[in-house]
């Protein structure tokens, strides 16, 4: 699975790689002021300044990608085959919007996996649970290569209150599905 989501990990590293060269650079200056010798000064003359010049060259790079990740509506996410993108009673954090290859939609019945839809370019799924606060009612796995839009649900909310007739497009959808499904259990 090739999911591309930001890292706040790997941003909490390189913060603190910034901090640790700021304070390398800390003690080097103070080891110049008690110590002044001319290798002291050598040292601090020549690697601080490159210590900080990096710090702060890190500390921008965070800050940019911090604001990048912020300031962005869409996450996007690539599935090979098979690829599970969520299952059935997961907690629904994003909606999924298609833009190429297929998924299959694959709910639990009986203790068999029933395929009930597939969805492919230009269609949506994932929106029910964030709509209903429910946890995930099926699965949804990549039938072919997959990329999708992934849109988190405060985005989405703001998204459906900003553009009514997307609103009204998504509820009919929604309500369909869960017409086939009521239907389907018949």
């Amino acid at each position: 699975m090739a999911k591309i989501h930001g890292s706040s990990k790997s941003s909490q590293i390189l913060l603190i790689a910034a901090q640790v060269l700021a304070l390398i650079a800390l003690v080097l200056g103070l080891q110049f002021l008690v110590n002044t010798t001319g290798g002291t000064l050598f040292l601090f003359s020549s690697g601080a300044p490159m210590l900080v010049f990096a710090a702060v060259a890190i500390l921008i790079g965070v800050a940019i990608y911090k604001y990048n990740t912020s300031h962005h509506l869409f996450d996007i996410e690539s599935y090979e085959p098979g690829d599970i993108v969520f299952h059935e009673g997961d907690v629904g954090e994003c909606a999924y919007f298609i833009h190429s290859g297929e998924v299959e939609v694959i709910r639990e019945h009986q203790g068999q996996q029933q395929v009930i839809a597939r969805l492919g370019k230009d269609q949506y799924f994932g929106e029910m649970a964030l709509l209903t606060n429910n946890r995930r009612n099926a699965t949804i796995r990549a039938a072919s290569k997959v990329r999708v839009a992934a849109l988190g649900k405060k985005n989405f909310m703001t998204l459906l209150s900003v553009l009514p007739g997307t609103k009204e497009d998504i509820l009919k959808t929604v309500q369909a599905r869960a017409m086939a499904q009521v239907g389907g259990r018949r």
